[in-house]
């Protein structure tokens, strides 16, 4: 079986990791990676002994497929000069920094016929995939995402940087949009010159109620899924993998107390990015379709983001 010829836009952090992920996979060959730092693109290639492109237009021309792990507000121009040429691709996530920009990646994807998957990676987190497997339905869910502060992400609100995953996941368990004129948000810059601080209410047309907390100036890190539906309390911590369930076992009045059985599993790890990678290239070759997170998924994300981006600006 041919090897998929693909390269890396941007060699930061994320990118870094990109890089090492496609010089491991057996199905892959990795012509290299491009980034506008030359000092950057001379480290990164001394460190994984891949080819340093100094020109973005030669990388494309010498993949069939990319990952785009550039600054949010570089990622519309980048990856349509990408779609645009026959080229599958994966970008981080958020997608665009706006919804009317994702759509045009989409439609481009669409027009060239080519694999368009975007970096949602805490859908291939096991402890989300586990919650999942529960079948929940949610009636109210508490989440919190909390992170130290660091100057990556901040060309974007921490409603693209960090609550983009949240309401990705929000979306996949409850299978349906919020009523977008009930969306209630509050936020405020601290630190960057955007947002970094945000608390967001989502109702869904069933009844639902979602609150989402992200930050990047938290003292320490969380990142916790909290539901509440008919019988059932979940408690997930996508961090330490350990998922609390209190369930109803018996119809006892609640005056003889709590007729509650818990039930707490550790889930196993998985390798995210690399289980990102493969539905990436599972779906370029034909297999296995539907697991990643495609183009018109990450844009109903952007569809939400937007519309809580619009009430914070018209606040600050």
């Amino acid at each position: 079986m041919d090897k998929i010829r693909v390269g890396v836009i941007g060699a930061g952090v994320l990118g870094s990791y990109h890089i090492g992920k496609c010089l491991g996979n057996p199905r892959v060959e990795c012509v290299g990676f491009f980034d506008l730092d030359a000092l950057r693109r001379q480290t990164v290639a001394e460190k994984f002994s891949v080819r340093a492109f100094d020109d973005l237009s030669s990388l494309v021309d010498s993949a069939a497929a990319l990952i785009v792990a550039t600054p949010a507000s570089t990622h519309v121009d980048i990856a349509r000069g990408c779609l645009d040429r026959g080229k599958h691709l994966l970008i981080e996530k958020p997608m665009a920094a706006s919804f009317s920009e994702g759509r045009i990646l989409v439609e481009s994807a669409e027009k060239n016929r080519v694999v368009l998957h975007v970096g949602h990676s805490e859908a291939f987190n096991a402890t989300f995939t586990k919650l999942l497997s529960y079948g929940p339905k949610p009636r109210f869910m508490e989440v919190h995402r909390l992170a130290q502060y660091s100057p990556r992400g901040t060309d974007v609100a921490v409603v693209l940087d960090l609550m983009v995953h949240d309401l990705h996941l929000i979306l996949r368990l409850c299978k349906e949009e919020p009523d977008y004129d009930a969306i209630a948000a509050t936020g405020v810059p601290v630190i960057s010159n955007d947002i970094d601080i945000a608390n967001v209410r989502l109702v869904f047309p069933s009844g639902c109620v979602a609150n989402l907390t992200a930050s990047r100036i938290s003292a320490k890190r969380m990142r916790k899924i909290r539901i509440f539906s008919k019988d059932n309390y979940f408690s997930a911590d996508l961090d330490s993998g350990v998922v609390d369930h209190y369930f109803m076992t018996d119809a006892r009045p609640l005056a003889q107390g709590m007729p509650f059985n818990f039930q707490k599993e550790t889930v196993a790890p998985v390798d995210a990015l690399e289980a990102e990678h493969n539905a990436f290239f599972n779906e370029i070759m034909g297999e296995g379709r539907g697991v990643g997170v495609q183009g018109k998924e990450a844009l109903s994300v952007l569809k939400i983001a937007d519309s809580i981006m619009q009430q914070l600006q018209t606040k600050t």
